[in-house]
């Protein structure tokens, strides 16, 4: 009786260009393109895990990365209503990061997303998103949000206490807590 051992292996199909980027990523970090593959499987299962859409979580690490290297941070949101607020400042600030973030290239509208949908400042509507604060610290929080999107060189209509911007070619913001 001659036992056939199954192989742990499974042969896929990718783009060469698609192959060449893993490898070149693979020896960046000193490893095998099966070690980075398994690796990066591994951490797209615990963001899967944790109900978010691995892509959409990937690209939030970016901004999250672009907004850090300008000197925006994550606090609690408990302590946004002890923060003192001068609107001038706060609107300065934002827009300075909006105008850096134009400058390095990066995706203005998808830091505005990220930003205004989990500071649940943000709503999208047909072809535009409202930003929209409801007191304490998320009025804060929305003023961040219209700053960068001033600063980014986003349209933004401010009418009746409601700023709006819009989309013009973008598709409506994805849900990013998929």
């Amino acid at each position: 009786m001659d036992l056939v051992r199954k192989s742990r292996r499974k042969t896929i199909t990718i783009d060469r260009a698609t192959a060449n980027t893993i490898k070149e990523l693979s020896t960046k970090h000193g490893t095998t393109i099966n070690n980075y593959l398994k690796n990066l499987i591994e951490a797209v299962k615990e963001l899967e895990n944790m109900g978010l859409y691995a892509p959409t979580a990937i690209r939030d690490v970016k901004t999250i990365a672009n907004l850090s290297r300008l000197g925006m941070v994550m606090i609690p949101s408990e302590l946004l209503n002890s923060i003192d607020s001068n609107r001038e400042a706060i609107a300065r600030s934002a827009m300075r990061i909006g105008r850096a973030l134009k400058e390095l290239k990066a995706d203005v509208y998808q830091a505005i997303e990220f930003l205004g949908t989990h500071y649940r400042v943000l709503i999208p509507v047909e072809d535009r998103i409202m930003i929209v604060g409801s007191g304490g610290g998320s009025t804060l929080l929305a003023e961040i949000v219209k700053g960068i999107a001033y600063g980014g060189g986003l349209e933004v209509v401010e009418e009746g206490g409601i700023a709006t911007i819009k989309l013009g070619n973008r598709n409506k913001p994805e849900n990013t807590t998929q």
